[in-house]
């Protein structure tokens, strides 16, 4: 987990995930310099709970830096990741865990199991395949690398959490709304494909969320591109600088447990999972995913 002043949300969201850990896991949080209280309550926790461990003062300038420096750090030959400290967790991080060595018996490399606010991996993947240091929307090319790989899933599953308090205001979306489209471009993608996209969304009968995403991306696209040219530029995948083929990818690999069984030819042990992951985890039907 990564923390920057987060004091009002911190002790809630991570007592949450130590409830219900056992001694098969450590718990550790980069906090780049709080001074609101977080480091308080660090501390606090670090003495309830003995799988804790807080890395203080840790000099990141953004949110992927963190992840990757929290990775560098852990002890175990597994990662879970993508918590954030603005989340409370239903009791649900074992049974994934056991659900993910469920689907490894299907695999033949290593895999990044993607959830709701949650995701699995082997810690030498994450290592290999390292967030860049880049802003908000870090996430997307992130999985755009690992898809490129054939090195990761994403289950359609019960959501497992939920926001505890922080609701950014109609400025601040605004803001990080323009920076998750700016790093896209820092990350690759090419102009005019990213404006085809946008263009179809708006055009899209299939609902009023596609259209008014479409609309908003279609505005401020231009903008964005322009301000991603003075900032650190990497490269994508080739075959996904065209985001609407790695909008296909994304939606190909997310899927219910069900279907992921019939695409790795292998019969998940539900009663290895149990009870409470089978009701978490085996969806129906698959959600569609938004990115």
């Amino acid at each position: 987990m990564s923390n920057y002043n987060m004091a009002e949300t911190l002790a809630v969201s991570l007592t949450s995930i130590l409830e219900q850990l056992d001694g098969r896991f450590e718990v550790v949080v980069i906090d780049d310099g709080s001074t609101d209280g977080s480091v308080d309550i660090l501390e606090r926790l670090e003495a309830a709970y003995g799988s804790l461990r807080t890395v203080y003062d840790a000099g990141n300038d953004n949110l992927g830096e963190a992840r990757n420096h929290s990775f560098q750090v852990a002890e175990g030959d597994y990662v879970l990741a993508a918590i954030d400290t603005d989340d409370q967790f239903t009791h649900c991080i074992p049974e994934f865990v056991d659900f993910y060595h469920q689907i490894e018996a299907g695999r033949e490399s290593d895999f990044l199991l993607l959830g709701d606010g949650i995701y699995m991996a082997p810690r030498e993947l994450v290592l290999d395949v390292p967030y860049r240091s880049l802003g908000y929307g870090e996430d997307r090319d992130f999985y755009r690398r690992l898809i490129a790989r054939e090195a990761l899933l994403s289950l359609s599953h019960i959501p497992v959490r939920h926001s505890i308090g922080y609701d950014r205001s109609l400025k601040e979306k605004f803001r990080v709304g323009v920076e998750t489209i700016v790093v896209q471009f820092q990350s690759g993608l090419d102009f005019v494909p990213y404006m085809q996209w946008a263009l179809d969304e708006t055009l899209n009968e299939g609902g009023q969320l596609e259209r008014h995403r479409g609309l908003a991306h279609l505005i401020l696209a231009p903008f964005a591109y322009a301000l991603s040219l003075t900032k650190a530029q990497y490269d994508a995948p080739p075959e996904f600088r065209d985001i609407g083929r790695y909008k296909e990818a994304l939606r190909d690999v997310h899927m219910t447990a069900e279907q992921m069984e019939d695409r790795l030819d292998i019969d998940i042990d539900w009663t290895a999972v149990g009870p409470r992951g089978r009701a978490l985890f085996d969806k129906e039907t698959a959600d569609n995913v938004i990115d």
